[in-house]
């Protein structure tokens, strides 16, 4: 990896993680995953593009398709779908033991997003923009929550206009709040 990519890697990693770690945000990813099929992963990097003022549009968001959708598909579900089956099924084997080998799988699955989110970095990380605008930002996240989740064929109704409202309330909790 070039030392921009990894600048980029570091740079979105570190964003999804904090992110993610807000009140509420986790909450409303794993929404758009269980409703809409949302990688969490793909939006994470729309809020990230979106908060340095990088546009997601069509044309990014098929060069997100391109770059990580196999992955995701043949590598992150099926981790993610053994992990929630053995919460749910402990297949005849004990459960403390069963809950270690979750938890594997739940590092597992968490490295697997990691390698997604080093792939998606290089995308846009030369298009930042120096200061973008509270307002500019929410905007900019909902224009590219609201393309995603369309390609995905995920009906943009109330509820998911709301999820949508509430996740980047979640997002930019501190920075309304402080200005």
């Amino acid at each position: 990896m070039s030392q921009p990519s990894i600048e980029a890697a570091r740079s979105l990693w570190d964003y999804a993680t904090a992110s993610y770690d807000r009140p509420g945000v986790a909450e409303s990813c794993l929404w758009f995953q269980d409703h809409c099929r949302g990688d969490v992963p793909v939006i994470l990097f729309i809020s990230w593009c979106s908060m340095r003022g990088v546009l997601v549009d069509h044309q990014l968001l098929a060069q997100v398709e391109q770059t990580v959708s196999v992955w995701h598909r043949d590598v992150v579900t099926p981790l993610r779908g053994l992990r929630r089956e053995l919460k749910r099924d402990l297949k005849g084997i004990a459960q403390e033991t069963v809950f270690a080998f979750r938890e594997k799988l739940k590092a597992l699955e968490l490295e697997a997003e990691h390698l997604e989110l080093n792939a998606l970095a290089t995308l846009s990380y030369d298009k930042t923009v120096s200061t973008v605008s509270v307002s500019d930002q929410k905007k900019l996240i909902e224009s590219g929550l609201v393309q995603y989740l369309g390609k995905l064929n995920c009906d943009i109704d109330a509820q998911t206009r709301e999820k949508i409202s509430t996740f980047i309330a979640c997002l930019l909790a501190e920075k309304t709040a402080s200005g």
